[in-house]
């Protein structure tokens, strides 16, 4: 392409130093199409940039995110367990590199599998709220269920301190999945916070899912049923984080070897 472009100038150039009429007209012909052939290397080259910056600040977020979910306190006293929870989690950045949000039951492939440490059960993050969960692993890529998806459930949290409940998604749009069995004397106020509980050992406590933004009650429910906003974006979803929990083995372990 490029040694296409240079040909076709000069060629230009050469009738226009050899035919005298036409020479201004061809000249701003040339000026133009070397104008618009700099303008589009330019886009090029500043693509090119802009998605080195992007992987460099994805590396950079996950260093920073490894390192406050590590500084958290446990708030127990027993030190060996502290240091367990200080050292467990770290983020791997990764890039998706097919996806699909229009379906019942849809998936995402990222570039990163078992040789970048991925493995089945890990959880992943899109700009920090929770997106989807490891399923099948190759040497370099992964499949992840997301939460839109209509075989997955999630154990969330109203805020940091508030009733736990299963969040399912409903098989419509990508915005909105819906958050049940929360009690009818909770307080719930559009706009609260919802989070990850930490049980699943998917993901840490306190991790962003998305926010309260309709309650919904019927007469002879004894539960609320709350319409939760995502934070994760599956329509533009791209430059992701997987969690991997040192840790996980050791409880896995241990529930492995406890009496039926």
């Amino acid at each position: 392409m490029v040694l296409f472009v240079l040909l076709e100038i000069i060629a230009l150039s050469w009738i226009a130093s050899t035919h005298s009429y036409p020479r201004g007209k061809i000249t701003s012909i040339g000026m133009k199409m070397s104008s618009s052939w700099t303008e589009t290397l330019g886009q090029m080259m500043y693509l090119k940039d802009l998605k080195t910056t992007n992987v460099n600040l994805l590396m950079e977020n996950a260093r920073l995110r490894t390192a406050n979910l590590n500084s958290q306190k446990t708030g127990l006293t027993d030190t060996s367990i502290v240091t367990l929870n200080q050292e467990a989690w770290k983020s791997i950045p990764a890039e998706i590199i097919r996806y699909s949000s229009d379906f019942k039951n849809n998936i995402l492939v990222a570039n990163r599998g078992r040789s970048s440490g991925i493995t089945p059960g890990m959880g992943m993050l899109d700009n920090g709220n929770i997106a989807g969960l490891v399923t099948e692993v190759t040497e370099h890529a992964s499949l992840v269920l997301p939460i839109i998806h209509l075989h997955t459930q999630w154990s969330v949290r109203l805020g940091n301190d508030g009733a736990i409940g299963r969040m399912v998604w409903s098989g419509q749009g990508t915005e909105y999945a819906t958050l049940m069995d929360i009690p009818l004397t909770e307080l719930i106020i559009p706009g609260d916070p919802i989070v990850t509980t930490g049980f699943q050992g998917t993901f840490p406590s306190g991790l962003k899912v998305g926010t309260v933004e309709e309650v919904l009650v019927t007469p002879a429910d004894k539960f609320q049923s709350v319409t939760v906003k995502l934070g994760a974006d599956y329509k533009h979803i791209h430059y992701v984080e997987f969690l991997t929990n040192a840790g996980s083995g050791m409880i896995d372990s241990l529930i492995t070897l406890a009496p039926e």
